[in-house]
C-alpha cells in the first residue's frame, strides 16, 4: 500500500508538531479550525462556546500528541476530542430552550463563511441548502456536514461520534432524505415569495 504525497506530508508535519514546532502546530490549527469550528458550534450552539470548545479541544490534542496513533487520521483523532469536548461542554452549561430553534438558524447561517463548499459555488444555493440543513437535528446536521463538507468516511464519522458504523449510515439515510424535505419546503417558501 502506498501513501500520497499529502499522507506522507501530514505525517512530517505531524512528527515536527509532535516536537513542539510552532509552524507545524500552526499549520494544523489552519488546516482544521473550520471542520472543528462547525462541530462545536452545531452541539453547544453559540459562536462563543464553540471558538472556546475549538481552543480546548486544539490544546487537548496537542498536549496528548505524543499518545496519537500513527497508523489512525489526525483529522478523524481530532475531530473525536472536539466532539467529546462539546459534549462536555453542552452537558455543563444550562441551556435555554426559548428560542433555540431561532438560535440555531440564525448560528448555522453564520457556519456558511466557516465552511468550504467546493461544488455549491451559486449563493443562492448556498442560502438554499444552509436554510435546509439548520432545520435538521444537531447529529443529523454533523453526520451530513461531515460526510458531504469535510470529506469523511462513514467508518471516520463513526469514529467521531462512537456510534457502529451501521447506526451512522441509517442516520445519513434519514438525514437526506430530511434534508430533501426541508429544501423542497424552502425552495417552495421561495416560489410563493416570488410569486
Amino acid at each position: 500500500m502506498t501513501q500520497s504525497g499529502d499522507t506522507i506530508q501530514e505525517q512530517q508535519i505531524l512528527e515536527k508538531a509532535i516536537r513542539g514546532d510552532r509552524q507545524a502546530l500552526t499549520y494544523l490549527v489552519k488546516r482544521y479550525t473550520n471542520m472543528a469550528y462547525t462541530i462545536a458550534l452545531k452541539i453547544v450552539h453559540n459562536k462563543e462556546d464553540a471558538e472556546e470548545v475549538m481552543q480546548d479541544a486544539f490544546m487537548k490534542a496537542f498536549a496528548s500528541l505524543n499518545k496519537f496513533n500513527k497508523t489512525a487520521k489526525f483529522s478523524t483523532w481530532l475531530y473525536r476530542i472536539v466532539y467529546n469536548t462539546a459534549l462536555t461542554k453542552r452537558k455543563c452549561q444550562s441551556i435555554n430552550h426559548i428560542g433555540i430553534e431561532s438560535t440555531l438558524l440564525q448560528e448555522s447561517l453564520k457556519t456558511e463563511a466557516h465552511v468550504e463548499w467546493n461544488d455549491l459555488q451559486n449563493q443562492d444555493r448556498k442560502k438554499y441548502v444552509q436554510q435546509a440543513l439548520s432545520h435538521l437535528m444537531p447529529d443529523d446536521y454533523l453526520v451530513v456536514t461531515l460526510y458531504y463538507m469535510g470529506d469523511k468516511s462513514i467508518a471516520e464519522i463513526s469514529e467521531i461520534m462512537d456510534k457502529k458504523t451501521s447506526a451512522i449510515k441509517m442516520q445519513l439515510l434519514r438525514a437526506r432524505k430530511q434534508l430533501e424535505q426541508e429544501l423542497k419546503r424552502v425552495l417552495d417558501e421561495e416560489i410563493k415569495d416570488l410569486l
